[in-house]
């Protein structure tokens, strides 16, 4: 994966330099400047896998119990500046690229399904606080590049890719064991989560909108191509777990003269 993201960088890089070599020598118009700022929602989860698909059951002689962890969504901010072209002059295919300070993440809460008896003490020490919700929150630049189609005057469309460059520390390497997310989770005989940091890509698809000459609306999809977080259960004949982050993103955008 470490590799495929140096690929995901060398080649994003590359290929921000050849749009702005390839405007500056060939298009008619010149790239315009523009700062955005923005909203949005982000969950942590797969295509068709959850949290809640996890299982967390304990069965010792005179006890037992089973718990599930409720994945919700957190709110995401953004803000920054890009360049914007087209390939011809006044055409209908052009490209974006941004430079954005991010922060989202997602929300877990550990819910108490059935309770028989009272466990040990090994177990107990390992299980998490019932009812209660941790944010896990990430600071990022994200970089994002997008090729846009404006066949009607008031509505586009893009679709690009993206890579983030997190500052946060990761959540399951700070503490023993596995980090505040294991903590989280709990009962770390079950599953063992790893988050993946600094570098992840990602890819989006979206509309827009511009309102005139200087202002511009986007609403953007968004997924994680690479796994945020894996986790491996414990029991070798299951599949490990991949979990990525998906959203959606409202920004406004003004293009500068």
């Amino acid at each position: 994966m470490k590799n495929f993201t140096k690929r995901m960088t060398l080649s994003w890089l590359a290929l921000c330099i050849n749009l702005i070599i390839y405007n500056e020598g060939y298009g008619q118009t010149k790239p315009k400047w523009y700062v955005v700022g923005g909203a949005g929602a982000t969950a942590l989860r797969d295509f068709s896998t959850t949290f809640g698909d996890l299982q967390y059951d304990v069965t010792e002689s005179n006890a037992s119990l089973s718990y599930k962890l409720e994945s919700r969504p957190s709110f995401l901010i953004n803000g920054g500046a890009g360049l914007s072209g087209t390939f011809v002059d006044n055409g209908t295919l052009g490209w974006d690229i941004g430079l954005n300070l991010r922060s989202a993440g997602f929300k877990l809460t550990p819910e108490l399904l059935e309770q028989k008896g009272e466990l040990s003490d090994f177990y107990n020490d390992m299980l998490p606080e019932f009812g209660k919700t941790k944010e896990f929150r990430y600071f990022a630049v994200h970089l994002p590049v997008s090729f846009t189609y404006l066949p009607f005057e008031h509505v586009g469309f893009k679709v690009g890719a993206d890579l983030y460059y997190q500052f946060s520390s990761n959540i399951t390497n700070d503490q023993i064991p596995f980090g505040v997310l294991g903590e989280t989770m709990g009962l770390t005989t079950h599953y063992i989560p790893k988050y993946g940091r600094p570098f992840q890509a990602g890819a989006h698809v979206g509309v827009f909108a511009p309102i005139n000459d200087r202002l511009r609306v986007d609403l953007d999809f968004f997924t994680d191509i690479t796994p945020r977080l894996k986790i491996r259960p414990a029991n070798p004949g299951v599949s490990d777990f991949n979990f990525r982050e998906m959203g959606v993103r409202l920004n406004t955008r003004y293009y500068l003269k």
